[in-house]
């Protein structure tokens, strides 16, 4: 199960600098960083956005060792996920060891630049993304400059439900939040990840789904879930949840060593294709806890 949760985080205990009065937290996380003048605070991931330029940055966190994090951009590993290295070079950020990556990558028919700052210890690492189209590239040196601007703060409040754009209520069931990662809640049954026991991810995605595709989208989105190529769907319910419309499904899937588990998804989406998702996993107790799942998610909110 704890596939699943290989969402990129981040966590570095070591840096610690100064704050400066231009340094803007990032909620979520214990960083701060300095974005560009026409950068706002993104409300649906960890980090700053310019909507003129269609520019991002953003910061992830993955519990990883730095090392292996950074030998893994290679030419060849970033060719099998559609990008292209342009340069990757050590760097020193604050008096410690770093690394600046260069990539690009197309999508949606518009080729994306991006710089990744990276750094961490021997068990977390720190990602700092900064994406901008191709056709913006003037937005490269002051992307830079805000990445190089990143510090972190070990005493600096995450307080991870203030960093999402929803509430959702878990009092009444056997789930406990663990942590917030890029956008996302993390919740198992006995706090801690990875876990064997039930879990469930509540987050958020910038992606447009249009209506007319909305019903395949989620259930190819479950065939995507880490083992999701082996899930039977066995139901796909409409449902609204908060004024939100969407889709409920229940699945067989099979967790490592082929174990047999629960798939609970919710996707809800908003009048623009934005969309919301919720995925519980259980590998006991199926009917139980598809009950909790189904009542928790039915206290989603938007804030």
């Amino acid at each position: 199960m704890k596939s699943t949760f290989l969402f990129i985080l981040l966590l570095f205990g070591q840096l610690c600098v100064a704050q400066t009065k231009d340094l803007q937290k990032v909620p979520g996380t214990k960083c701060s960083l300095i974005p560009p003048s026409s950068f706002v605070a993104s409300s649906t991931f960890s980090g700053f956005q310019d909507n003129a330029s269609g520019s991002s940055i953003m910061i992830n966190e993955i519990p990883a060792p730095y090392q292996a994090i950074v030998d893994g951009f290679t030419t060849d590993a970033l060719k099998t996920k559609g990008m292209t290295l342009i340069s990757k070079q050590t760097v020193d950020l604050n008096n410690n060891a770093a690394t600046f990556v260069e990539v690009k990558q197309p999508a949606n028919g518009i080729t994306y630049l991006k710089q990744l700052l990276i750094f961490g210890d021997a068990k977390h690492t720190v990602l700092v993304n900064g994406i901008y189209p191709e056709a913006a590239k003037a937005m490269a040196p002051k992307i830079k400059a805000a990445l190089f601007s990143t510090v972190y703060d070990p005493s600096q409040n995450e307080n991870p439900l203030a960093a999402v754009p929803f509430t959702i209520n878990v009092a009444q069931s056997n789930l406990k939040l663990v942590k917030y990662i890029s956008g996302s809640l993390l919740y198992s049954a006995d706090g801690t990840i990875p876990t064997e026991t039930p879990t469930l991810i509540v987050g958020n995605s910038i992606a447009k789904v249009p209506a007319i595709v909305q019903k395949k989208y989620a259930e190819e989105r479950l065939k995507k879930l880490p083992g999701g190529e082996k899930s039977i769907i066995k139901e796909t319910t409409e449902i609204t949840i908060a004024n939100l419309k969407g889709y409920e499904i229940v699945a067989n899937g099979f967790a490592k060593n082929d174990v047999p588990e629960l798939v609970y998804q919710v996707m809800l989406f908003n009048d623009k294709g934005d969309y919301y998702i919720m995925v519980g996993q259980t590998k006991e107790n199926f009917d139980q806890q598809l009950a909790t799942f189904k009542k928790v998610a039915r206290t989603f909110r938007l804030k």
